[in-house]
Protein backbone atom coordinates (compact mmCIF):
# COMPACT_ATOMS: atom_id res chain seq x y z
CA UNK A 1 0.00 0.00 0.00
CA UNK A 2 1.24 3.46 -0.86
CA UNK A 3 2.03 5.89 1.92
CA UNK A 4 -0.50 8.72 2.25
CA UNK A 5 0.74 11.95 0.75
CA UNK A 6 -0.12 13.93 3.88
CA UNK A 7 1.33 12.92 7.26
CA UNK A 8 -0.67 14.42 10.15
CA UNK A 9 0.88 15.40 13.51
CA UNK A 10 -0.26 13.39 16.52
CA UNK A 11 -3.59 14.48 18.04
CA UNK A 12 -5.66 13.03 20.89
CA UNK A 13 -8.03 10.15 20.16
CA UNK A 14 -11.71 10.76 20.86
CA UNK A 15 -14.83 8.64 20.49
CA UNK A 16 -16.74 9.07 17.24
CA UNK A 17 -20.05 7.34 16.54
CA UNK A 18 -21.67 6.03 13.37
CA UNK A 19 -25.42 5.77 13.83
CA UNK A 20 -27.56 3.21 12.01
CA UNK A 21 -30.91 4.65 13.01
CA UNK A 22 -32.91 2.20 10.89
CA UNK A 23 -31.97 -0.73 13.13
CA UNK A 24 -31.03 1.18 16.27
CA UNK A 25 -27.32 0.37 16.25
CA UNK A 26 -24.40 2.66 17.00
CA UNK A 27 -20.79 1.85 16.15
CA UNK A 28 -18.21 3.66 18.27
CA UNK A 29 -14.64 4.20 17.10
CA UNK A 30 -11.80 5.76 19.05
CA UNK A 31 -10.30 8.06 16.42
CA UNK A 32 -8.47 11.29 15.84
CA UNK A 33 -9.71 13.60 13.11
CA UNK A 34 -7.33 14.29 10.24
CA UNK A 35 -9.53 16.40 7.97
CA UNK A 36 -13.13 17.51 7.52
CA UNK A 37 -14.89 19.53 4.84
CA UNK A 38 -18.28 20.00 3.26
CA UNK A 39 -18.22 19.54 -0.50
CA UNK A 40 -21.01 20.59 -2.87
CA UNK A 41 -22.41 17.06 -2.46
CA UNK A 42 -21.69 15.76 1.05
CA UNK A 43 -19.83 16.10 4.32
CA UNK A 44 -16.48 14.33 4.11
CA UNK A 45 -14.13 13.44 6.96
CA UNK A 46 -10.96 11.43 7.43
CA UNK A 47 -10.00 9.84 10.73
CA UNK A 48 -7.24 7.64 12.09
CA UNK A 49 -8.01 4.56 14.18
CA UNK A 50 -5.41 2.45 16.03
CA UNK A 51 -6.70 -0.79 14.43
CA UNK A 52 -8.42 0.19 11.16
CA UNK A 53 -5.80 2.78 10.24
CA UNK A 54 -7.10 5.76 8.29
CA UNK A 55 -10.75 5.80 7.30
CA UNK A 56 -13.10 7.88 5.17
CA UNK A 57 -16.63 8.85 6.17
CA UNK A 58 -19.27 10.57 4.05
CA UNK A 59 -22.27 12.14 5.76
CA UNK A 60 -21.34 10.31 8.95
CA UNK A 61 -21.13 6.83 7.39
CA UNK A 62 -17.92 4.77 7.18
CA UNK A 63 -17.03 4.26 3.51
CA UNK A 64 -13.65 2.56 3.65
CA UNK A 65 -10.67 1.89 5.90
CA UNK A 66 -7.04 1.08 5.25
CA UNK A 67 -7.43 -2.16 7.22
CA UNK A 68 -10.08 -3.92 5.12
CA UNK A 69 -10.68 -1.88 1.95
CA UNK A 70 -9.08 -4.56 -0.21
CA UNK A 71 -11.86 -7.04 0.59
CA UNK A 72 -14.57 -4.82 -0.82
CA UNK A 73 -12.53 -3.61 -3.78
CA UNK A 74 -11.25 -7.04 -4.82
CA UNK A 75 -14.66 -8.70 -4.66
CA UNK A 76 -16.42 -5.93 -6.57
CA UNK A 77 -13.75 -5.98 -9.29
CA UNK A 78 -12.44 -9.49 -9.87
CA UNK A 79 -15.73 -11.40 -9.71
CA UNK A 80 -17.26 -9.70 -12.78
CA UNK A 81 -13.94 -9.43 -14.61
CA UNK A 82 -13.01 -13.11 -14.14
CA UNK A 83 -16.41 -14.77 -13.86
CA UNK A 84 -17.89 -13.86 -17.23
CA UNK A 85 -17.60 -16.85 -19.62
CA UNK A 86 -16.41 -14.55 -22.42
CA UNK A 87 -13.42 -13.52 -20.25
CA UNK A 88 -11.73 -16.83 -21.13
CA UNK A 89 -10.99 -15.58 -24.66
CA UNK A 90 -10.84 -11.80 -24.26
CA UNK A 91 -7.57 -9.99 -24.96
CA UNK A 92 -8.96 -6.45 -24.65
CA UNK A 93 -11.44 -5.40 -21.99
CA UNK A 94 -13.08 -2.06 -21.28
CA UNK A 95 -14.25 -1.14 -17.77
CA UNK A 96 -16.44 1.68 -16.50
CA UNK A 97 -16.31 2.70 -12.83
CA UNK A 98 -19.18 4.82 -11.55
CA UNK A 99 -18.02 6.42 -8.30
CA UNK A 100 -14.92 4.88 -6.78
CA UNK A 101 -13.54 8.15 -5.43
CA UNK A 102 -11.20 6.53 -2.91
CA UNK A 103 -9.24 4.97 -5.79
CA UNK A 104 -9.26 1.36 -4.56
CA UNK A 105 -11.47 0.09 -7.36
CA UNK A 106 -9.21 1.68 -9.92
CA UNK A 107 -6.20 -0.05 -8.36
CA UNK A 108 -7.83 -3.47 -8.64
CA UNK A 109 -9.00 -2.94 -12.22
CA UNK A 110 -5.45 -1.95 -13.15
CA UNK A 111 -4.19 -5.37 -11.95
CA UNK A 112 -5.48 -6.85 -15.20
CA UNK A 113 -3.28 -6.37 -18.26
CA UNK A 114 -6.21 -7.34 -20.50
CA UNK A 115 -7.99 -4.15 -19.45
CA UNK A 116 -7.10 -1.63 -22.15
CA UNK A 117 -9.69 1.09 -21.43
CA UNK A 118 -10.88 2.44 -18.08
CA UNK A 119 -13.43 5.24 -17.72
CA UNK A 120 -14.02 6.48 -14.18
CA UNK A 121 -16.91 8.87 -13.48
CA UNK A 122 -16.88 10.41 -9.99
CA UNK A 123 -19.29 13.21 -9.14
CA UNK A 124 -17.30 14.65 -6.23
CA UNK A 125 -13.83 15.77 -7.24
CA UNK A 126 -12.88 16.55 -3.64
CA UNK A 127 -13.21 12.90 -2.63
CA UNK A 128 -10.61 11.80 -5.18
CA UNK A 129 -8.12 14.49 -4.21
CA UNK A 130 -8.55 14.11 -0.45
CA UNK A 131 -8.55 10.29 -0.51
CA UNK A 132 -5.33 10.40 -2.48
CA UNK A 133 -3.92 12.74 0.14
CA UNK A 134 -5.06 10.95 3.29
CA UNK A 135 -5.60 7.24 2.45
CA UNK A 136 -2.87 6.31 0.00
CA UNK A 137 -4.28 3.05 -1.44
CA UNK A 138 -5.48 4.53 -4.73
CA UNK A 139 -4.61 3.27 -8.19
CA UNK A 140 -2.44 5.01 -10.77
CA UNK A 141 -4.14 8.16 -11.96
CA UNK A 142 -1.41 8.65 -14.58
CA UNK A 143 -2.21 5.33 -16.30
CA UNK A 144 -2.63 5.95 -20.02
CA UNK A 145 -5.62 3.57 -20.03
CA UNK A 146 -7.57 5.82 -17.66
CA UNK A 147 -10.10 8.48 -18.59
CA UNK A 148 -11.07 10.15 -15.28
CA UNK A 149 -14.01 12.55 -15.32
CA UNK A 150 -15.69 14.51 -12.56
CA UNK A 151 -19.30 14.30 -13.63
CA UNK A 152 -22.72 12.84 -12.88
CA UNK A 153 -22.57 9.07 -13.47
CA UNK A 154 -26.28 8.78 -14.27
CA UNK A 155 -26.04 11.55 -16.88
CA UNK A 156 -23.01 9.85 -18.44
CA UNK A 157 -24.91 6.56 -18.76
CA UNK A 158 -27.60 8.40 -20.73
CA UNK A 159 -25.09 9.90 -23.16
CA UNK A 160 -24.63 8.87 -26.76
CA UNK A 161 -20.91 8.52 -26.09
CA UNK A 162 -21.47 5.76 -23.50
CA UNK A 163 -23.87 3.89 -25.78
CA UNK A 164 -21.62 4.19 -28.82
CA UNK A 165 -18.56 2.97 -26.90
CA UNK A 166 -20.00 0.20 -24.69
CA UNK A 167 -18.16 -1.61 -21.91
CA UNK A 168 -17.43 -5.20 -20.94
CA UNK A 169 -17.78 -4.50 -17.21
CA UNK A 170 -19.57 -1.66 -15.43
CA UNK A 171 -18.73 -1.37 -11.72
CA UNK A 172 -21.01 0.82 -9.63
CA UNK A 173 -19.09 1.83 -6.52
CA UNK A 174 -21.66 4.16 -5.02
CA UNK A 175 -22.64 5.26 -1.54
CA UNK A 176 -25.97 4.20 -0.06
CA UNK A 177 -29.10 5.43 -1.91
CA UNK A 178 -29.27 8.89 -0.44
CA UNK A 179 -28.54 12.27 -1.99
CA UNK A 180 -26.63 12.15 -5.30
CA UNK A 181 -26.46 8.32 -5.25
CA UNK A 182 -30.19 7.71 -5.00
CA UNK A 183 -30.69 7.69 -8.78
CA UNK A 184 -28.10 4.89 -9.13
CA UNK A 185 -30.55 2.41 -7.59
CA UNK A 186 -33.45 2.91 -10.01
CA UNK A 187 -34.87 0.93 -12.92
CA UNK A 188 -34.22 3.87 -15.24
CA UNK A 189 -30.53 3.93 -14.39
CA UNK A 190 -30.07 0.21 -14.95
CA UNK A 191 -31.86 0.34 -18.27
CA UNK A 192 -29.18 2.86 -19.26
CA UNK A 193 -26.50 0.51 -17.88
CA UNK A 194 -27.85 -2.35 -19.99
CA UNK A 195 -27.71 -0.16 -23.09
CA UNK A 196 -24.01 0.54 -22.42
CA UNK A 197 -22.89 -3.09 -22.06
CA UNK A 198 -21.34 -5.17 -24.81
CA UNK A 199 -22.60 -8.71 -25.50
CA UNK A 200 -21.10 -10.86 -22.77
CA UNK A 201 -20.80 -7.84 -20.49
CA UNK A 202 -21.81 -7.58 -16.84
CA UNK A 203 -22.52 -4.98 -14.18
CA UNK A 204 -22.03 -5.21 -10.41
CA UNK A 205 -22.67 -3.16 -7.27
CA UNK A 206 -22.96 -3.58 -3.50
CA UNK A 207 -26.28 -3.79 -1.66
CA UNK A 208 -25.18 -3.14 1.90
CA UNK A 209 -25.61 -5.65 4.74
CA UNK A 210 -28.84 -7.64 4.18
CA UNK A 211 -31.37 -7.58 6.97
CA UNK A 212 -29.38 -5.02 8.89
CA UNK A 213 -28.34 -1.89 7.02
CA UNK A 214 -31.33 -0.36 5.24
CA UNK A 215 -33.42 -3.54 5.28
CA UNK A 216 -35.19 -2.72 1.99
CA UNK A 217 -31.98 -1.98 0.06
CA UNK A 218 -31.11 -5.63 -0.53
CA UNK A 219 -34.40 -7.02 -1.89
CA UNK A 220 -35.16 -3.82 -3.80
CA UNK A 221 -31.71 -3.73 -5.43
CA UNK A 222 -31.87 -7.37 -6.51
CA UNK A 223 -35.39 -6.88 -7.86
CA UNK A 224 -34.36 -3.85 -9.94
CA UNK A 225 -31.53 -5.70 -11.67
CA UNK A 226 -33.58 -8.84 -12.18
CA UNK A 227 -36.36 -6.78 -13.75
CA UNK A 228 -33.95 -5.11 -16.19
CA UNK A 229 -31.60 -8.01 -16.99
CA UNK A 230 -33.74 -11.08 -16.21
CA UNK A 231 -30.88 -12.25 -13.98
CA UNK A 232 -29.25 -11.15 -10.75
CA UNK A 233 -26.58 -13.25 -9.04
CA UNK A 234 -25.96 -12.40 -5.39
CA UNK A 235 -22.68 -13.05 -3.62
CA UNK A 236 -21.10 -11.97 -0.36
CA UNK A 237 -17.96 -10.95 1.52
CA UNK A 238 -17.29 -10.03 5.13
CA UNK A 239 -16.04 -6.44 5.49
CA UNK A 240 -15.44 -5.84 9.24
CA UNK A 241 -15.60 -2.04 9.26
CA UNK A 242 -19.22 -1.93 8.08
CA UNK A 243 -21.96 -2.26 10.68
CA UNK A 244 -23.17 -5.86 10.37
CA UNK A 245 -20.16 -6.83 8.26
CA UNK A 246 -21.68 -9.45 5.91
CA UNK A 247 -21.96 -7.40 2.72
CA UNK A 248 -24.00 -8.32 -0.35
CA UNK A 249 -23.05 -7.76 -3.97
CA UNK A 250 -25.29 -8.28 -6.99
CA UNK A 251 -24.05 -9.05 -10.50
CA UNK A 252 -26.14 -9.07 -13.68
CA UNK A 253 -24.92 -10.32 -17.05
CA UNK A 254 -26.34 -8.80 -20.21
CA UNK A 255 -26.72 -12.25 -21.79
CA UNK A 256 -27.88 -13.98 -18.60
CA UNK A 257 -24.71 -16.03 -18.21
CA UNK A 258 -23.58 -17.65 -14.96
CA UNK A 259 -20.62 -15.73 -13.51
CA UNK A 260 -20.13 -17.74 -10.32
CA UNK A 261 -17.13 -19.74 -11.58
CA UNK A 262 -13.93 -17.89 -12.56
CA UNK A 263 -12.60 -18.66 -16.02
CA UNK A 264 -9.20 -17.03 -15.39
CA UNK A 265 -6.94 -17.28 -12.32
CA UNK A 266 -6.10 -14.43 -9.97
CA UNK A 267 -5.00 -14.20 -6.35
CA UNK A 268 -5.28 -11.07 -4.26
CA UNK A 269 -5.14 -10.43 -0.54
CA UNK A 270 -8.72 -11.71 -0.23
CA UNK A 271 -9.82 -12.91 -3.66
CA UNK A 272 -8.94 -16.37 -4.97
CA UNK A 273 -10.81 -18.60 -7.43
CA UNK A 274 -12.13 -20.70 -4.52
CA UNK A 275 -13.28 -17.59 -2.65
CA UNK A 276 -15.01 -16.47 -5.87
CA UNK A 277 -17.04 -19.69 -6.08
CA UNK A 278 -17.75 -19.88 -2.36
CA UNK A 279 -19.02 -16.31 -2.23
CA UNK A 280 -22.16 -17.37 -4.14
CA UNK A 281 -23.24 -19.76 -1.37
CA UNK A 282 -25.93 -17.77 0.45
CA UNK A 283 -27.53 -18.34 3.86
CA UNK A 284 -31.25 -19.20 3.88
CA UNK A 285 -32.06 -15.93 5.67
CA UNK A 286 -30.90 -14.02 2.58
CA UNK A 287 -33.22 -16.11 0.40
CA UNK A 288 -36.02 -15.35 2.81
CA UNK A 289 -35.35 -11.61 2.49
CA UNK A 290 -35.49 -11.89 -1.30
CA UNK A 291 -38.85 -13.66 -1.13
Amino acid sequence: MKSPENEIPAAPFQWWYENDFEVGVVQGLSVRKLHEETTPYQKMAFFEHPFYGRLLTLDGIVQTTQYDEFIYHEMLTHVPLLGRPRAAEESEVSVLIIGGGDGGMLREVQCHDRVTRIVMIEIDEAVVHRAREFLGFHGDYDDSRLDLRFADGAAYMRSEEARNQPFDVIIIDATDPKGPSEVLYTHEFFRDVAACLRPGGATVRHLGVPGHQNVELFPHGVRVQRDVFDNAQVYRAAVPAYIGGDMAFVLSARDGEDCSRPVRPHTGRYYTPRVHEGAFALPPMWSDLLR
